[in-house]
């Protein structure tokens, strides 16, 4: 049976993939490193193989073996306030839990690696859809991601085949979406927004991004970058607007200055939030995906009626 090797797999975009692998009948394996994330994994079907990203150990010759390789896992960035100190040990620990994967495989034997890297590479972009080939301008954590995606050329060259995915923003059941707009709208309380102008971005629903992972396992080409993003993008504040319509209760915003949020969370955090970007999926239609949900009006409604469901 075709397997498939993942970090990162019990994350949020992780518990996304990791079961639709398994339904398509790949026997997949997932990098872990808790008894909790064990369990999540095997209640899905998926084999957890124990070991740290970060550090050396037997699950590198799990890796090698791998016939596909979903590289999800990033470092720690959030739970507290994100400092210049923070982001360059996330941007030293990026590289090293690339080298620790990259340096375990075999060219000659892995068939394909999915390399899941942030949009924040990408930047700023301005009011123009761009594609990828567009120049990137790293905003937030762009600057500290940069060296390992620029690194990517190096393992190519060495005949690994990477392909690279670029989810945009990613909402859903869990993280910041709920943390930030499902839960406080739920519990009636105003959902926190930055003053200034109201910026674009282009979002997608987590499903999605693991139906595209999937999708790209067996369709990307290898060298090549990929957006995962809906049809449509859109203002940030419409995520919250629909979100607050499915759950039929009133939108009331709490406008944080951004002082405020740069004291709170960072001023590397709070520039991935004022950053502005509209990009296309045309490159991953042409490989024939089709979306579920091509529009924040399709998508949010499915999320918050699973959430209550699952509550």
């Amino acid at each position: 049976m075709t397997s498939i090797f993942v970090t990162g797999g019990s994350g949020f975009i992780g518990s996304a993939f990791v079961p639709r692998a398994v339904a398509a009948g790949y026997t997949v394996r997932v990098l872990t490193r808790s008894e909790k994330s064990r369990a999540r994994i095997q209640a899905v079907g998926a084999v957890p193989v124990s070991g740290d990203v970060l550090q050396s150990g037997d699950w590198q010759g799990e890796a090698a073996q791998a016939d596909f390789v979903v590289h999800l896992a990033q470092p720690e960035a959030f739970g507290a306030r994100v400092t210049l100190k923070r982001a360059q040990n996330y941007r030293e620990q990026r590289l090293r839990m690339d080298e620790l994967l990259f340096s375990s495989l075999n060219p000659v034997t892995v068939r394909r690696i999915i390399y899941v890297a942030g949009t924040s590479y990408y930047g700023d972009q301005g009011s123009a859809l761009v594609n990828e080939a567009t120049r990137p301008n790293p905003k937030g954590f762009g600057p500290f991601i940069a060296p390992a995606i620029e690194r990517l050329s190096i393992y190519l060259e060495q005949g690994l085949p990477i392909v690279e995915a670029y989810p945009g923003w990613v909402y859903g059941a869990g993280s910041w979406f709920l943390e930030y707009n499902l839960a406080p709208l739920k519990a009636r309380k105003k959902v926190p927004r930055l003053t200034g102008p109201i910026k674009m971005a282009s979002p997608v629903h987590v499903e999605d991004v693991g139906r595209a992972l999937l999708h790209l396992l067996e369709k990307g080409t290898v060298a090549k970058r990929y957006f995962i993003v809906d049809d449509q993008p859109v203002r940030v504040n419409r995520l919250p607007e629909l979100a607050a319509q499915a759950l039929g209760v009133p939108l009331r915003f709490r406008t944080v200055p951004e002082f405020i949020s740069k004291l709170i969370l960072g001023p590397i955090v709070t520039e991935s939030l004022t950053t502005e970007f509209r990009l296309s999926n045309a490159r991953l239609k042409e490989t024939g995906f089709e979306f579920e949900f091509p529009t924040v009006e399709k998508g949010i409604p499915e999320v918050v009626a699973h959430w209550l469901k699952k509550r």
